[in-house]
């Protein structure tokens, strides 16, 4: 069997699924990761069916469900008219407790885990990739960049293209009093979207995609413009934040997802707005087809990007079109009034878009 050495750059859930189904099939892999774990990520941290059934295949759904909480209802709150609709089985699971569990697998399997150690490709000559991890140069026959919507253009080979004005994410966790368990909240209106969920631990999570504002609206903070949604959209919550608010790049972020022996899988391969959940789930099929591809092309790795490209155009078509057209909808006021109006009077309209979200 043709030995092939890999890097993976990021050890979130992209990067750790990678690893791990690189590991299943025997290939040397090294994974490095910058920030010590626990931390916090800007995440909405929930999972449907689909990602579920991914975590199973991993072998790290026990670990997982233990410290998750069960949610089984999405309630939304579309320019103040309530809809409850139900979700089907998930999970809420904050990425303190998730990607520690992953990187845990990995390294059971056999990956090699730098932890903290920045890592950056120095050079891509046909037959190899160098990378610099901490102050040392190494030979890797591919590179997997998952360090997600921050990482860099990997000197050119992977530039960015972002959408002007885009909306940017947020999330922050909070205390309350008033929330219901099991039960994910969402609010819709001009401004963008709010999600709320209780976490295992009775934190609630919060994750929001606000549109940029201009001129003198920049001095509100954003957990008092998320407040201020909440209220406008007639959600009774009161949210006490714990820690700092987190924020990200632009949400319409885009690129070639591979070039040569260097792949981005995750938010990494750019970026369309998930809903209700579907952001891990995506990270979690990524890492482990990127691998399973990777496997294939042991003899030819010169062609991965490439083929990477062709596949990851078609591996998610579907589902990120349902979303993509879900989330504009949500930023026109006619068509929330539209979507409440239906679905308050016909909720089982919704069941197909559930059905196609929670295919693995």
């Amino acid at each position: 069997m043709n030995s092939v050495r890999v890097l993976v750059i990021g050890g979130g859930v992209a990067g750790a699924a990678c690893a791990i189904e690189l590991r299943k099939r025997g290939i040397e892999v090294t994974l490095a990761e910058r920030d010590p774990f626990p931390r916090i990520k800007v995440c909405g941290c929930c999972l449907g069916g689909a990602g579920i059934r991914l975590l199973e295949q991993t072998g790290v759904l026990p670990a997982v469900r233990a410290v998750s909480a069960d949610t089984h209802t999405w309630r939304g709150y579309l320019d103040g008219r309530l809809i409850e609709i139900p979700s089907g089985d998930g999970i809420a699971v904050s990425r303190e407790h998730l990607d520690p569990i992953l990187i845990a697998e990995a390294k059971r399997l056999g990956t090699d885990v730098l932890q903290p150690c920045e890592a950056a490709i120095v050079d891509t000559p046909s037959n190899q990739v160098q990378a610099k991890l901490g102050s040392q140069v190494q030979p890797f026959d591919c590179v997997v960049i998952a360090a997600g919507l921050k990482s860099g253009n990997v000197g050119g080979r992977l530039p960015w293209i972002e959408t002007p004005h885009g909306p940017f994410g947020m999330s922050v966790m909070a205390t309350s009093t008033r929330i219901d368990r099991g039960v994910i909240y969402m609010a819709c209106d001009d401004e963008g979207y709010v999600g709320l969920v209780q976490l295992d631990d009775g934190r609630v999570d919060v994750a929001a995609a606000l549109r940029p504002l201009l001129g003198s609206s920049k001095t509100i903070t954003l957990m008092q413009r998320v407040r201020n949604m909440l209220d406008r959209s007639g959600v009774d919550v009161d949210l006490d934040p714990i820690g700092n608010v987190l924020t990200t790049p632009p949400l319409r972020r885009t690129r070639q997802s591979g070039n040569g022996r260097v792949i981005a899988i995750g938010d990494a391969s750019g970026y369309v707005e998930p809903f209700t959940g579907e952001g891990m789930t995506w990270a979690l099929q990524s890492g482990k087809e990127a691998a399973q591809l990777i496997d294939t092309c042991r003899l030819d790795l010169l062609g991965l990007g490439e083929r990477w490209n062709q596949h990851s155009r078609t591996m998610l078509a579907t589902k990120k079109r349902t979303c993509r057209i879900v989330t504009t909808a949500l930023r026109s006021r006619t068509a929330r009034q539209v979507a409440a109006r239906t679905l308050g009077i016909f909720p089982g309209i919704a069941r197909p878009l559930i059905t196609q979200l929670n295919k693995a």
